[in-house]
């Protein structure tokens, strides 16, 4: 036995070091490391939506947009995530959403005909309207609605007003004509809902008492939104908090933070003090905008529509931890009477019970930056009792739509249900992607165009590669002696291993997907350059290592099918169901048959060979397209074979057919031109040059020449004159150009065998006079 031993191993270089993850964290307004408290896993909390109508375009590019950051932590970056996510149930807006639905279609139910004392109930209601919401009176159908800069709803509710006025104008026509029906009583109340609703619960909000009235229309908007979220394929939270059913965790945190100082009570109400937590050591107010403290306007607006008015506060900036509830409004018990929690403690309660008293992100939309999270911090570092309660706070740019803030009154509110109309799931995720998520989005017809491009050069490139590995299995062992793996081959490896390390860049530089997509379709068009060197000029693994790497990134992105299995492409989506073998081969065969029958049939009559060519194209553009069959010509007189979907292949036919019958109708729009143009010669060319002048009257009807010579042309005027040299040229001239035309009319003549008659008329199928 030899006595030799290992040689010493050197330990490798690490030649490319890569970057570490950071994060913009809008604690510091700064990127920073991202470091987690515990290894790989991370606790997450994320803003969920308060349950009152349909969501918006907004919030799906909030929640998309999360979505993205969370499956690239996860399924890029390995992390281990605890993703929580809370749905507010108990909310001002839903209070009075579902209070005055329950009053108006209570009125509506007991109203069974038009009659004039419900139409001054409307106007009533018109009025008080008018009153409230811009501070002027109707007196009459004509409204003085002055421009406001200080409401921005002010257009929206002088809109209402108008088309209410109408509806009133409407119903009274209605009454003078004795049309008394129901049906007239329910226009008019639905024409002006919104003034009679409001009226409504002024007039008897106090009476709902019934709190399943406010829990229905919050579970029938929750069961919406979750349907919007698994149509944009966002993931399921792990744990879903509602805030009705937390309350009683609710209440012991406020009693806690009562407890350290930093709560009061007033008239059973409970609220914060931020002055007293502000000036204790370890803790400040408003971290994340500590300029916007004092702002009222805000501050306000955080208290919600019901509670802003609420007296007793130590400081303008305190905000309340529960709402002692009044007339009308849900309630639970509680230490200091009947009440319900205040908007921003929900998120502080649910977080800490299921996080603890530290989380490392915490997530939502900028617009809750003051005051909903500045107030969640200071109240959940208040019941901690520590300086940090989250340690990244990640925010969502804005989405404005055509360069405006989106808004029922600017008529450019965009629910997700009518974006989904227009654009598929796929490419407004494409258009998150395409966008820095912590920046303001500009939601344009002109960027979904972008798009729409982007998604069409992917969509290709795995079309066409796809086609090529089908092919190449067929022939995958076969073998001319010559490898191909050459430069060409070894510049996309080289690039793909550029590309690769340049979009884990952008992915650690605070998850930049715009720059992460600009690579990849760099990555994508030089694949496609190298591709149009001819299926026998290429290597169909070098593609296939681009393309699994392309399809893994948009996969990891939400934009790719979920499954693993789908190795190259964007995947089938779920609504696309995979039949037994019989049902998914059947029609292929049947098309096979059909086309075999047809040219067997021809080959037995001994027909021209053109009619074979018209039956392969049909097989190409009829047959196999309705089955998303593409068969691509190639140079090499063989067709390369795709799988694409069939209604875009139906979509690309018709753009193509309406082409061509453009085509053809300005082709016969043309000719039709010149068939004309050259009637008219014909025509006028039946004068023969030599007495093309003799007839010509003057301004008198009398003869303009008295005068010619041996070919017609006039010598002398009218009068017996004599014509000036330059006006014989110009006549000259003429008569010459006649004299072409009347040869053209005479080679007609002779061609068609009838002299002397012209049918202005032409056939379709060939020119007749």
């Amino acid at each position: 036995m030899s006595s030799k031993g290992q040689p010493e191993w050197h330990v490798p270089e690490n030649k490319l070091p890569l970057p570490t993850l950071k994060l913009y964290n809008s604690l510091t307004r700064s990127k920073v490391d991202f470091v987690p408290k515990n290894g790989k896993q991370i606790t997450w909390y994320n803003c969920g939506p308060t349950v009152y109508d349909s969501s918006h375009i907004g919030h799906a590019r909030l929640y998309v947009t999360i979505d993205i950051l969370r499956r690239i932590l996860t399924d890029y970056f390995n992390y281990d995530i605890l993703f929580v996510m809370n749905i507010t149930d108990i909310d001002d807006k839903i209070i009075l959403r579902a209070r005055q639905n329950y009053l108006f279609n209570n009125f509506k139910s007991v109203t069974n005909s038009l009659s004039q004392e419900l139409i001054d109930q409307v106007k009533a209601a018109l009025n008080d309207f008018a009153q409230t919401k811009l501070g002027v009176a109707n007196n009459g159908p004509a409204l003085n609605l002055a421009p406001s800069k200080e409401d921005p709803k002010y257009l929206l509710y002088a809109n209402t007003l108008r088309e209410t006025v109408q509806t009133v104008a409407s119903a009274e026509c209605s009454l003078e004509d004795n049309d008394l029906s129901q049906e007239a009583a329910h226009q008019l109340l639905i024409g002006s809902k919104d003034v009679v609703q409001s009226w409504l619960d002024k007039e008897k909000g106090h009476t709902v008492t019934d709190q399943k009235v406010f829990r229905d229309l919050a579970a029938y908007w929750e069961k919406d939104f979750m349907k919007d979220m698994e149509l944009l394929n966002v993931r399921p939270c792990d744990i879903l908090t509602r805030v009705s059913e937390y309350v009683p965790e609710i209440v012991e945190y406020v009693k806690r933070i009562i407890e350290n100082g930093y709560g009061y009570v007033v008239d059973g109400s409970v609220y914060f003090d931020t002055k007293a937590f502000d000036t204790k050591d370890a803790h400040n107010y408003a971290k994340l905008q500590p300029w916007s403290a004092g702002n009222e306007g805000l501050i306000e607006e955080g208290e919600g529509s019901l509670g802003s008015k609420l007296l007793g506060k130590k400081n303008k900036s305190d905000f309340a931890l529960w709402k002692k509830s009044k007339p009308g409004e849900p309630s639970w018990e509680s230490p200091w009477g009947p009440g319900r929690p205040g908007w921003h403690i929900e998120c502080s309660a649910m977080a800490s019970e299921i996080l603890g008293e530290n989380m490392d992100i915490h997530s939502g939309g900028i617009d809750l930056a003051f005051p909903h999270h500045d107030n969640e911090l200071a109240q959940s570092e208040a019941y901690h009792g520590c300086a940090q309660w989250v340690n990244y706070f990640i925010h969502v740019g804005h989405l404005h739509v055509e360069g405006q803030k989106m808004s029922k009154s600017l008529k450019n509110f965009i629910t997700i249900r009518q974006a989904l109309e227009k654009y598929t799931p796929r490419q407004l995720r494409l258009c998150f992607l395409l966008h820095q998520w912590d920046s303001k989005l500009d939601f344009k017809e002109s960027s979904m165009v972008e798009v729409k491009n982007v998604e069409s050069i992917l969509n290709n490139f795995f079309i066409n590669t796809k086609a090529l590995l089908n092919e190449h299995k067929h022939n995958a062992y076969e073998s001319d002696g010559t490898h191909r793996y050459r430069n060409p081959e070894k510049e996309i490896i080289s690039l793909l291993r550029e590309k690769q390390v340049a979009i884990h860049t952008a992915l650690c530089d605070s998850i930049n997907t715009p720059a992460a997509m600009s690579e990849l379709m760099e990555l994508i068009t030089n694949a496609n350059i190298y591709l149009s060197n001819g299926r026998n000029n290429i290597n169909v693994y070098v593609l296939e290592n681009v393309a699994k790497y392309v399809t893994k990134m948009l996969r990891i992105f939400g934009v790719a099918g979920n499954s693993a299995l789908e190795e190259i492409g964007f995947g089938v989506s779920e609504q696309q169901n995979v039949g037994n073998t019989e049902d998914i081969v059947l029609p292929y065969l049947r098309i096979l048959s059909g086309f075999r029958d047809n040219v067997r049939d021809l080959a037995r009559q001994e027909r021209d060979h053109s009619e074979f060519l018209v039956l392969s194209d049909k097989l190409r553009d009829v047959d196999l397209v309705e089955l998303g069959v593409s068969l691509d010509d190639q140079e090499d007189g063989k067709a390369l074979v795709k799988l694409v979907d069939k209604n875009e292949l139906i979509k690309a036919r018709e753009a193509k057919l309406r082409a061509q019958a453009e085509k053809a109708a300005r082709k016969e729009e043309t000719a039709k031109a010149k068939e004309e143009e050259r009637q008219k010669r014909l025509e006028k060319g039946k004068i023969a040059a030599e007495d093309m002048f003799k007839d010509v009257k003057d301004e008198d009807q009398k003869n303009a020449y008295s005068a010619f010579d041996e070919q017609g042309i006039p010598t002398l005027d009218g009068q017996g004159q004599e014509l000036p040299k330059s006006r014989i040229k110009k006549l000259k001239k003429e008569w010459e150009a006649q004299k072409k035309l009347h040869a053209e009319y005479l080679v007609w003549v002779a061609d068609n065998k009838e002299p002397g008659v012209i049918h202005l008329n032409m056939s379709k199928e060939k020119n007749q006079y």
